[in-house]
């Protein structure tokens, strides 16, 4: 069932490709107009209100959805137009549709032709590009050349293929070709810099790394140095000591030894002056062994005792105490700063087990522990090695809060907080330097005698 066609206005269009020719004299008429007097105006507006009905009244001709939609889109192009245009209120009526389309052929003026073919397909799709792409050019010339409109990639390149049809389009595709020409070459120039900037900043990081690896081991080699030399100080003070308390008792020695002397010869003079008193009395005293009524006689001075004495009835020393196994830890928990590696280690696992297990009377633990907190406090702390503190900390810390809040422990545990807030002193790090691990053990010995 076909419908009535409406009657025919005298320029109605017979397909797209007309409507879109004369879509684009319209844009470049509304571009070059110079008469801004008001009957040039309405009479410019009459025409486009005129060109609106003729666009939707050729829809009777139009048969391809594509085409009827490019149509539709120019009435309603316009339309916007006008209602910007109207100063007097009035409110147009935009929602002009096109006029339906009619299948009889008869009611076609003679020499028109429905748009339906291939070629005219191809026509129409060619006509809705370049309307498309006159109608950016006509936005971007009407806001003042604005870059926002300018076209890039793909659509450039099919907006240069119409370029030669419309002089405004060969402006519009030109500034466009110069614009993208400009963001590549920025693009450029930004990814070169960016590049060079990256290069610059790992030169920078490189020459960073090596200037602190430097600077580490120049730190390294001084503080060696610097050990070495206070190592030398101490054997050479050591030495010196030595050395005068030697002198010092040489010459001690040699007074005394000058005084015995004397003593040796005034009692060798005085021992002859009473042999010879001695003999000068035995020579006029008589001999007991020649008068027989006396009961006792000499013994011969050559005489020897021949009867043994009864060892059973000799004194002897009383046995020494046994040492319990914590006293046994004690005498010899110097060994954890020892040269002895083996033995330093033995010694500390020892104590780290009577500590921590129990291997030893609670007793022993807390006799351990003070004297392992006697160790840290000063100045017994600064003649340990940095391996002895390491050590003492280690074990002092393998200790848990719960035995530190012992009742027994309450006079170790304040000893403790004592001793170890004197190894963070303002000079702790100048005498008393300790490694990372050493530190490590120090916070949790700190965390658990709070």
């Amino acid at each position: 069932m076909t419908e009535t066609a409406p009657p025919l206005q005298p320029n109605i269009y017979a397909s797209i490709a007309d409507i879109s020719h004369a879509h684009l004299d319209l844009l470049r008429s509304s571009s070059q107009r110079s008469d801004d007097s008001p009957q040039a105006i309405e009479a410019f507006h009459n025409r486009v209100a005129a060109f609106r009905d003729s666009v939707a009244a050729a829809g009777a001709r139009l048969g391809q959805e594509e085409d009827r939609e490019a149509a539709q889109g120019i009435i309603d192009y316009w339309s916007t137009q006008l209602l910007t245009w109207s100063t007097n209120g009035a409110r147009l009526d935009l929602d002009l549709p096109l006029a339906p389309y009619l299948t009889s052929d008869k009611a076609l003026p003679a020499g028109a032709t429905v748009a339906g073919s291939s070629t005219g397909a191809a026509t129409a799709q060619d006509a809705r590009a370049q309307i498309r792409i006159g109608a950016l050019a006509y936005q971007w010339r009407r806001s003042n050349r604005a870059p926002g409109y300018l076209l890039t990639g793909n659509a450039l390149v099919e907006a240069a293929g119409y370029r030669d049809k419309d002089p405004e389009i060969e402006a519009f595709v030109s500034a466009s070709t110069a614009a993208e020409r400009r963001a590549r070459h920025i693009r450029i120039g930004f990814i070169v810099t960016l590049l060079l900037s990256v290069a610059f900043a790992i030169l920078a990081v490189l020459s960073f790394l090596r200037e602190n690896e430097a600077r580490k081991e120049a730190d390294r080699l001084r503080e060696q140095a610097e050990e070495l030399s206070a190592d030398n100080d101490k054997r050479a003070q050591r030495f010196l000591k030595a050395d005068v308390q030697l002198q010092t008792e040489r010459f001690r020695h040699e007074a005394e030894l000058k005084d015995l002397n004397d003593q040796l010869l005034a009692m060798k003079r005085s021992l002859e002056e009473a042999q010879t008193k001695l003999k000068d009395a035995l020579k006029s005293a008589p001999a007991p062994t020649a008068n027989p009524s006396q009961h006792q006689f000499l013994r011969a001075s050559d005489a020897v005792l021949t009867q043994a004495i009864d060892q059973s009835r000799a004194y002897k020393l009383p046995p020494p105490p046994k040492l319990t196994a914590g006293e046994q830890l004690l005498a010899n928990v110097n060994l954890i700063d020892g040269p002895n590696g083996d033995a330093r280690r033995a010694t500390t696992d020892n104590l780290v087990r009577a500590l921590r297990d129990g291997t030893v009377s609670p007793a022993d633990q807390r006799m351990l522990v003070g004297a392992l907190v006697n160790m840290l406090a000063r100045p017994a702390v600064q003649s340990l090695t940095l391996t002895g503190r390491y050590n003492v900390l280690y074990i002092l810390s393998t200790i848990t809060q719960t035995q530190w809040t012992l009742p027994d422990w309450a006079a170790l545990r304040e000893r403790a907080r004592v001793v170890t807030a004197d190894l963070v002193g303002p000079n702790a790090q100048n005498d008393l330097p300790m490694g990372t691990e050493s530190q490590k053990f120090y916070q949790q010995l700190v965390q658990r005698l709070q």
